[in-house]
């Protein structure tokens, strides 16, 4: 019976020509005008060296910096040219366009500082990202003194493998980075297959919902079977929409597609459950009031990840009030990707993951909160 359920919702659903078209053709289509669009930019954006500055008062801090930064090389070019310089003078040159961005290290921290996002800009943030991190490692097996320190500090900053990672985060594809956000804004599209959900169990808002309340069957297991044929069918609409994605428009998404498609997973649940609990939460709204408010949120998320042409919004806010980041859901999809195309190192990976299955979990006991207090007068 509950096979027949999940077969049955899946039915009705490809019968809604409508919510076909928003969460798989109008996907495909922007992904067509995003490959007119972007499709020379790679070609266009092959790194040349960037010219930095460094404000510094710790010598010996800055010339293990120093050490790795310049250590970097993109096919057989350094990725950075450096020059110690004052405050003023970075702040100046930075103003005039000199530099892309100067380094401020002190004793006790390394900053970074931009005047505007782009594709040198945002490696150097994530090479500040990764440096920060190794050391901070370095600090802490000091700290326990179990191992010499001088055999540490020389693993890490001769460390072949140390530079590949940077290597590898400058062969920079824009054109990926740019339909990363456009996959993370169509995986939040799903939201509107689990608000469809919501309205057709409720018997106040649809006939589907009337027929589904007299059904001699508890309420969670037919909400269960409508989330599980939803999510069958948007899986399969996402796993087009990828291949569309990287055979014909020739997208590079990397190589760790078993991350990819648990990500795809994860994200899809998590939507999906947003869209139930906007329908749940609102019972009284009509539907394309629902939709309104999930499309106005879509787009408020989409816009804040940087999507939009507002990278150097996404940057500050990540920078600045990362917490916010983590609440937005089209920016811990899009970073994910960008994360397993990008980077050797998933820890930042696993903390966007853990997030994601936090909202999906957080959805799903509010749904159940809703469902089971719902309670009819008469039908």
């Amino acid at each position: 019976m509950f096979l027949r359920l999940i077969i049955y919702r899946i039915k009705v659903l490809l019968k809604n020509r409508v919510l076909l078209f928003w969460t798989f053709a109008f996907p495909v289509v922007l992904g067509l005008l995003f490959n007119f669009a972007f499709s020379g930019l790679d070609d266009q954006g092959q790194l040349e060296t960037t010219k930095i500055g460094i404000v510094s008062s710790d010598a010996e801090k800055t010339e293990n910096f120093e050490t790795v930064l310049y250590s970097l090389e993109n096919d057989g070019k350094p990725v950075y040219q450096g020059k110690q310089m004052s405050k003023k003078q970075a702040v100046t040159q930075l103003s005039d366009e000199k530099i892309a961005g100067y380094y401020e290290i002190t004793p006790t921290d390394i900053s970074l500082a931009v005047s505007q996002s782009g594709i040198p800009q945002t490696i150097m943030e994530e090479f500040l990202n990764q440096y920060l991190q190794q050391t901070t490692e370095i600090e802490n097996l000091i700290a326990s003194g179990s191992v010499n320190p001088q055999a540490i500090s020389e693993d890490l900053f001769a460390s072949t493998n140390y530079v590949a990672e940077g290597h590898q985060a400058s062969s920079y594809s824009v054109k990926s980075f740019y339909f990363f956000t456009l996959v993370a804004m169509a995986i939040m599209y799903s939201f509107m297959w689990g608000l469809k959900n919501a309205n057709d169990q409720q018997a106040n808002q649809s006939a589907n919902g009337m027929r589904l309340s007299l059904l001699p069957k508890n309420k969670l297991t037919v909400a269960i079977a409508n989330l599980l044929a939803s999510f069958v069918l948007f899986y399969s609409q996402s796993m087009i929409i990828l291949a569309i994605f990287h055979f014909v428009y020739q997208v590079d998404f990397g190589n760790r597609w078993g991350w990819i498609l648990l990500i795809y997973g994860v994200a899809s649940l998590a939507t999906l459950s947003l869209g139930t609990l906007i329908g749940n939460a609102l019972p009284k709204l009509g539907l394309q009031q629902k939709i309104s408010i999930g499309v106005g949120l879509s787009m408020a998320m989409s816009f804040f990840a940087g999507m939009m042409g507002s990278q150097s919004l996404k940057y500050w806010i990540d920078v600045n009030l990362p917490l916010l980041g983590k609440l937005n859901l089209v920016n811990l999809i899009s970073d994910s990707l960008y994360q397993l195309f990008y980077y050797q190192s998933l820890n930042t990976f696993y903390i966007n993951l853990a997030w994601l299955v936090g909202f999906t979990i957080v959805f799903m006991l509010l749904n159940y909160f809703f469902e089971r207090r719902v309670q009819y007068d008469h039908l």
